[in-house]
């Protein structure tokens, strides 16, 4: 590893013992790539201290401006990501470009460059770009798209230093500025009452994930005298945790828990619909990520203590089977988008849980991929929807599905047999595989019209497990000197969670394709309505927020002083 400290910036990139060559410039930049990872934040950062008045008068430049720094941004986290590659050691690297890590006080702010920030900044960067070029059109005229670019920058900028921080104080002073930043979005439309009710409810639990993040991050400063995500790493792996890291790793998770809007803290991830569609991209294909982010920068931790990483697993399956019942109830298109979210959420925890860190990856950069296209395409739904239906499908029944359940458990488990994946070699394949096994079902079930499964949709579930288990084995290599290696041993307790995790898909689906295409019955109709109100667990949540924080809404016009639930 490679650790740089107690030296300014502009000496860590140049230098300061010789002339600046351009050779010795390249050579700088070849030993600190952490410097280009903060090109992009720093150049938003300035964009978004843009005086007001020249903002607004100038909204659609500030839009484009914010285009070609992600595009900056994306291009400069490549190249780092190349000369880390093309080092003779590419080992991961951490500037620090405040404080120190050592000394009585270690207030050290850093920024690292291993394969995760790489990943991570690219992905930012493009989400970026994007969202600034959809936001021009779609708030073209409006009198305060000047300053939805300002806030759109500040919080796009600190939401990068999450990604590449280097330790715990430099990811707790971002994520509040994220926060913060994200607070003035949601509640861009100031005469909206929904809008700043649900910011007020989501601001709650933000600062309760945040304080939650922060005694971690000083129980560990006092434990090992920094807040290193290296150090950390390190005094993991020697296995002899003191009752400090133990429960800085327990705070970790209920971070993790909060910030990723887990059963039952979900509501306001469902109910942030008021904010500008834009917002609503930003969050849920790329903020939300802050909790599983946090997991993976201090995995080494939550694997020493071990029961954390059970409990994030159970919160994770727990969230994720709600929300996909609950999904298929709703008939507002945001509201099934943000269900799919915090379902997807919980499967992704649940990766994390199980020690799958770098499937976990993969799973964050397709769903942020996707998510930020099924929001900013949610206009062209109603169109979808106006078009007349097909003709309705024969009622899947319990034999149909089952053909379609094993004829998809073969194709998953041989194609993962072809790439060298087994369940001597993984065991986590066991519940993996039975997870995708349910996904090619749903596949294979959706041409099913009475008669044989196509075998269109067998070679498509070919080439889709295919590039699965391809994908699979690539993260395992990029990710090898950043994540810990998917486990090869596991415990019988940890066959037990498996084998639940597994059951509890299988359930889903043929709850899914097969009780849902038969004629509803009574029972079915209560548990629809049950489900569509998220089994009302939201509600006496909501009626504690306000209890606790009560909500003051003095922009409204109209409307002063407190509001009581």
């Amino acid at each position: 590893m490679c650790l740089i400290s107690q030296k300014r910036l502009s000496d860590c990139i140049f230098g300061t013992s010789r002339p600046l060559t351009g050779l010795s410039v390249i050579e700088s930049l070849t030993s600190f790539p952490a410097a280009l990872l903060l090109i992009g934040p720093t150049l938003l950062l300035l964009l978004a201290v843009t005086p007001g008045g020249i903002a607004e008068r100038h909204p659609r430049t500030m839009g484009q401006l914010i285009q070609v720094v992600g595009l900056v941004s994306l291009t400069s986290s490549l190249v780092a990501a190349l000369i880390t590659g093309f080092a003779e050691e590419a080992a991961p690297s951490t500037l620090v470009v405040f404080g120190s890590h050592v000394g009585h006080f270690p207030l050290a702010l850093s920024a690292r460059a291993d394969s995760l920030s790489f990943t991570l900044m690219t992905l930012i960067s493009l989400l970026a770009a994007i969202i600034a070029r959809y936001s021009t059109s779609y708030l073209a005229g409006e009198a305060t798209q000047g300053s939805f670019f300002r806030s759109l920058a500040f919080t796009v900028s600190a939401f990068m230093l999450v990604v590449i921080a280097g330790n715990m104080l430099m990811f707790v002073l971002a994520i509040g500025l994220t926060g913060s930043g994200l607070n003035r979005l949601l509640t861009h439309y100031r005469d909206r009452l929904p809008a700043q009710m649900v910011a007020h409810k989501k601001l709650l639990f933000s600062r309760m994930a945040d304080a939650s993040l922060l005694v971690a991050a000083v129980l560990i400063a006092v434990s090992e005298g920094t807040s290193s995500f290296e150090t950390l790493a390190e005094t993991a792996a020697q296995g002899d945790l003191d009752w400090q890291l133990h429960l800085a790793a327990w705070l970790i998770v209920a971070y993790a828990v909060f910030k990723s809007g887990q059963f039952p803290f979900h509501g306001w991830l469902l109910q942030v619909m008021e904010a500008p569609t834009p917002v609503s991209a930003l969050l849920h294909a790329g903020i939300v990520y802050s909790g599983a982010i946090i997991v993976m920068r201090t995995h080494e931790l939550l694997l020493a203590d071990g029961y954390a990483l059970v409990a994030l697993a159970l919160v994770g399956l727990m969230t994720a089977a709600i929300a996909s019942l609950a999904m298929l109830t709703q008939t507002a298109i945001k509201s099934s988008l943000a269900w799919s979210t915090a379902g997807q959420l919980g499967f992704m925890l649940l990766e994390l849980g199980l020690g799958l860190f770098v499937l976990a990856v993969l799973h964050l950069i397709a769903h942020s991929l996707y998510k930020a296209h099924a929001f900013l395409s949610s206009g062209s739904m109603v169109d979808i929807l106006r078009v007349p239906g097909t003709k309705a499908k024969k009622p899947v029944t319990l034999l149909v599905w089952a053909a379609a359940v094993m004829v998809s458990a073969v194709i998953t488990f041989a194609m993962a047999a072809l790439w060298g994946i087994t369940p001597a070699t993984e065991p986590s394949l066991v519940a993996i595989g039975t997870i995708v096994t349910v996904a090619v079902s749903q596949l294979l079930l959706a041409g099913w019209s009475g008669a044989a499964l196509t075998v269109r949709l067998v070679v498509a579930s070919l080439v889709v497990t295919g590039v699965y288990f391809g994908l699979h084995t690539v993260f395992s290599l990029i990710f090898s000197g950043t994540l810990n290696p998917i486990p090869h041993e596991v415990s019988a307790g940890h066959y037990l969670l498996l084998v639940l995790i597994a059951a509890v898909f299988l359930g889903l689906s043929f709850f899914q394709c097969v009780l849902t295409s038969q004629p509803a019955a009574p029972w079915l109709q209560r548990v629809y309505v049950h489900l569509h109100n998220g089994l009302y667990t939201d509600l006496p949540v909501e009626r504690l927020v306000y209890r606790v924080w009560p909500a003051r809404f003095r922009d409204l016009p109209g409307r002063r002083g407190r509001l009581r639930s």
